[in-house]
């Protein structure tokens, strides 16, 4: 395999093919354990078949022709795994495969390499090796649990967890390449995920070293070990995971034939299921090209595209095509895992801020609550914006209003209220004006008293001065003389034309411009202000108080006015000019107001707009 870490190999050396036993041309695989087809009884085990200083356990797995048994170090006071042949009188073939894996796997001193801890005889001769007993699970048996969704599987081999034991793997294998070792055999049956953290990468019974005599596999003999195909001949490894140079049987293999078998465990990872089919199929499978984005096969599982890629390319028919080394097949994982550590951070974030909103919930619904609720479910949705638990409280959130209206709600409609009073200033603005220009045409019909002419207009003046200058300041106050100045113009209209002539239009005109600011008068209150100082003069007429100015003669209602002396036909222009007028100014007002109305409207619509974006959509 092509070193593109010298100093790597200075460090730790190879391992010499001369210092094993002379091998044979043709080595066959070792047994892969537990062997589902042996016998499940418990076994009778001698203890005096091993060193006195290992009390035997239990026996772990057993397979054609070896057996890993539980034992106790006493020596040491730990607790051990012991493989050893189980036949009693085994060839010189079994002997060098038997010695040749515990060396290898002896002389790979990593932390995801199993340690072997001694290699001996027994009492009969026969060799043993003592490892490192691991307490996990396989890769094997996590991706179908994962694929079923078993909850507690889904819990605790999160995708995170699994990439990371990965790149672990991939450097375990970087090491072994380092030292001229090449696996051969790497199937999620050989990764250990232990207990507490751990990573192994197991049986190293079919590996190759650097320097070993090979010659090209023949596929005709195919032994079944749990359920998977393992190749006997000079190039070993299980269908699946294979590479195609070694379907070809071609000799000259490097680190790049594990790379392979790597991606094609990283697309199971990814996908929860194969990429090449079982059996002899994925002989064929391996030969031809492939598509290994993990997300065509997956689609459900939402597949980042990085991690596709690092799959297309490690799983290249052609070995060049590949990456170079184990180490960079693990960097890039590596690369991504730095990149998608933020994206986890903030989905435990996310989670975190959730559960806050919710609590906050359960303690209430007043103003506090609503507030650490929304702020908490708005942090969690910006972190997490693809999860629909913070958008959906969000969403709730949102629609449905507190019970009691908080303080900061109330300043805000009080401010809004006082922007609609100035608006409706502006509005009485024109009233008063409309006002002002009546009195040169009562003028020209025919009233003629002084005190009319100089009251009129001073009581429009001084509405006018209350919108300019006190509305923009104090609405309220503004508010306040403007009703009172159009209650006294009301009565003076009426007083000198008469109750049921001018006075009404005006009234109705005040009515319309300020029912809607409850916060400054009450609708009701208005309509009866308006309407007494409309009627004002009449009453005190009925009262006998003042000469009546309306009289009924059989089908003539006969008005006296104030004027001393009316024109015939200015009267008419002018009772046509003030009718015109009135409708005019209320048709105006009406669309001033409406104008208001929509761009509130719009305001309001545009801003729940904006906040639905927030909420992303099924």
């Amino acid at each position: 395999m092509p070193d593109d870490s010298p100093r790597r190999t200075r460090l730790y050396g190879a391992i010499d093919p001369t210092d094993l036993p002379d091998l044979p041309t043709s080595i066959g695989p070792m047994p892969t354990l537990p062997d589902t087809d042996s016998d499940s009884r418990a076994p009778t085990i001698s203890t005096g078949d091993v060193l006195e200083r290992y009390q035997i356990v239990d026996v772990l797995g057993r397979g054609g022709m070896g057996e890993v048994l539980s034992a106790r170090d006493d020596q040491i006071g730990r607790a051990v795994a012991i493989k050893r042949l189980r036949v009693a009188d085994p060839t010189p073939d079994v002997l060098a495969r038997f010695l040749r894996e515990a060396r290898i796997q002896g002389g790979l001193e990593h932390p995801a390499v199993v340690p072997v801890h001694e290699l001996s005889n027994d009492a009969t001769g026969q060799p043993f090796f003592v490892m490192k007993q691991l307490a996990g699970t396989t890769l094997a048996d996590v991706i179908p649990r994962l694929a079923a969704n078993e909850p507690a599987a889904v819990e605790q081999f999160t995708l995170q967890r699994l990439l990371r034991a990965f790149a672990e793997v991939c450097l375990a294998i970087e090491f072994a390449h380092t030292r001229g070792v090449v696996h051969r055999d790497l199937k999620p049956a050989n990764i250990m995920l232990g207990d507490f953290g751990e990573v192994y990468v197991l049986d190293w019974g079919v590996a190759r070293v650097s320097g070993e005599r090979t010659e090209r596999a023949s596929f005709a003999t195919i032994d079944s070990v749990e359920g998977m195909q393992t190749l006997a001949g000079a190039i070993l490894g299980t269908p699946g995971y294979i590479s195609p140079e070694q379907v070809r049987g071609d000799t000259d293999l490097d680190g790049r034939a594990d790379v392979y078998a790597l991606g094609c465990i990283l697309f199971e990872i990814l996908a929860l299921q194969p990429l090449h089919p079982r059996g002899q199929a994925a002989l064929a499978s391996a030969l031809v090209p492939i598509d290994a984005r993990a997300s065509k096969r997956a689609p459900e599982r939402e597949i980042p595209p990085e991690l596709d890629a690092i799959c297309v390319r490690a799983t290249q028919l052609e070995r060049d095509a590949r990456f170079p080394t184990a180490r960079a097949l693990h960097d890039a994982v590596q690369h991504y895992l730095d990149g998608n550590r933020d994206i986890a951070m903030r989905r435990d974030l996310a989670r975190a801020d959730l559960a806050a909103a919710r609590a906050a919930l359960m303690r209430g619904d007043g103003a506090i609550q609503r507030r650490e609720a929304l702020r908490a479910a708005g942090r969690a949705l910006a972190l997490d914006p693809t999860d629909r638990a913070p958008a959906d409280l969000v969403a709730h959130l949102m629609v449905q209003p507190p019970q009691q209206v908080p303080a900061e709600v109330e300043h805000e409609l009080y401010a809004q209220d006082l922007q609609a009073l100035r608006t409706s200033a502006r509005f009485g603005l024109l009233v008063a004006i409309a006002y002002l220009a009546f009195f040169p045409l009562l003028y020209y019909i025919g009233w003629r008293d002084t005190w009319y002419l100089v009251a009129g207009p001073s009581v429009c003046g001084l509405i006018i001065f209350v919108e300019l200058v006190i509305a923009p300041r104090n609405p309220f106050w503004s508010g306040y003389v403007a009703i009172t100045g159009n209650l006294a113009m009301f009565a003076l209209f009426s007083w000198m034309v008469s109750p049921i002539v001018v006075g009404p239009g005006p009234a109705i005109i005040m009515i319309t411009l300020l029912a809607a600011h409850r916060r400054l008068i009450h609708p009701w209150l208005l309509g009866l202000l308006s309407a007494a100082a409309t009627l004002a003069p009449w009453i005190l007429q009925l009262a006998g108080w003042v000469p009546s100015t309306t009289s009924v003669h059989g089908s003539d209602i006969i008005i006296h006015t104030a004027a001393g002396g009316l024109d015939p036909t200015a009267t008419m222009v002018g009772l046509v000019v003030y009718i015109t007028a009135i409708a005019g100014l209320a048709v105006l007002l009406s669309r001033l107001q409406e104008l208001e109305r929509v761009r509130i409207r719009r305001t309001a619509q545009l801003q729940s707009w904006q906040l639905r974006q927030l909420v992303p959509r099924a």
